[in-house]
């Protein structure tokens, strides 16, 4: 008996499985000669986004470390859940990857057909944080954050801001400034971002938070007024814009939450060398030039902190939501 079973474990050993006797029957992958094959990262969103730069430009940077192709796979859709149950669905062995999103904080306080479980990752690195930038009309009265929060104390629910809807970046970052400076605001939806920036410029709402990547080049043109940008603090792109937070103290609303995780039950020895990995790539003065010039700010945590970040923005934007009414639809 004690002969076959040797033979049993050799036989699966020598196919990347690791077997428990007595313990879980989870299968393990082997990382002894990891990676040996190309490895994919799964993007939920289309290409040209935010998320799709940071993850082409790791990808880049991860194939020059571990000596393998790094493919980035777009797949859009419900918000990033199709990508996330994807991967979360895919097989433990290291090769496939997730570019995750703020979405996997937030997604299950707004849609009640989850496609996907966050305990069916493993997060390894929380990468990139993007911030917005509250923008207004170049030839309004308001240049400054105090100069808007004392506008609309002044109006109360006369100002209008642009979003996407309920739960989208926009939404976030205004409902969560005007919860903390005590102000009231009437949120227009739209459907796309080009048409709510127009607004501004034309005068049809006063405020607008773009992602800070997209908006550099309309703040450069002078398209728009920048009144302070959503991160906890000053974004390296644009150091003379100053944070909310220097006004309204304790306000942190990076929206673009980008960060690397493994389907669950990949090896903690995979885990570890991909931790170490990105955590090089994040202090590279190249990454970090990249990011940082396009509006980023790069992070490179571990897993612990990762996983930490995501509890912490959970328990923020739940607490908006239910101040706010927001359900899962």
């Amino acid at each position: 008996m004690e002969i076959a079973m040797n033979k049993c474990r050799k036989l699966l050993n020598s196919v990347g499985y690791a077997v428990l006797i007595g313990g879980s029957s989870a299968p393990l992958f082997a990382a002894d000669n990891y990676p040996a094959r190309p490895i994919r990262i799964v993007v939920g969103f289309t290409a040209g986004t935010t998320t799709d730069f940071t993850a082409r430009l790791l990808g880049q940077k991860l194939a020059e470390r571990l000596g393998q192709n790094i493919v980035i796979e777009n797949r859009p859709g419900a918000n990033s859940g199709i990508a996330n149950r994807l991967v979360g669905e895919s097989t433990p062995d290291g090769y496939t990857m997730l570019l995750g999103s703020l979405g996997l904080a937030i997604s299950h306080m707004l849609y009640k057909d989850m496609l996907f479980d966050r305990r069916d990752f493993a997060p390894i690195s929380l990468v990139v944080l993007a911030p917005n930038v509250i923008c207004v009309n170049p030839g309004g009265p308001v240049k400054s954050t105090q100069e808007l929060i004392n506008l609309a104390k002044a109006q109360p629910g006369k100002l209008r801001y642009g979003s996407s809807g309920r739960g989208s970046s926009a939404f976030l970052t205004l409902e969560l400034f005007k919860s903390m400076a005590g102000i009231d605001m009437q949120e227009i939806p739209y459907k796309a971002t080009s048409q709510a920036v127009a607004d501004v410029m034309g005068g049809q709402i006063h405020i607008y938070p773009p992602n800070l990547v997209s908006a550099i080049p309309m703040l450069k043109s002078g398209r728009l007024r920048p009144i302070a940008v959503t991160s906890s603090k000053r974004a390296p792109a644009l150091p003379d814009i100053p944070a909310v937070s220097e006004t309204v103290p304790g306000y942190d609303a990076s929206t673009g939450v980008y960060g690397i995780l493994a389907p669950a039950k990949t090896s903690k020895a995979i885990i570890t060398q991909l931790h170490r990995e990105i955590a090089n790539i994040a202090r590279s003065a190249d990454f970090k030039e990249q990011i940082e010039s396009r509006g980023g700010l790069v992070v490179g945590g571990t897993p612990a902190e990762y996983d930490a970040f995501l509890d912490a923005e959970k328990a923020k934007w739940g607490k908006l939501f239910s101040r706010l009414g927001v359900t899962p639809q």
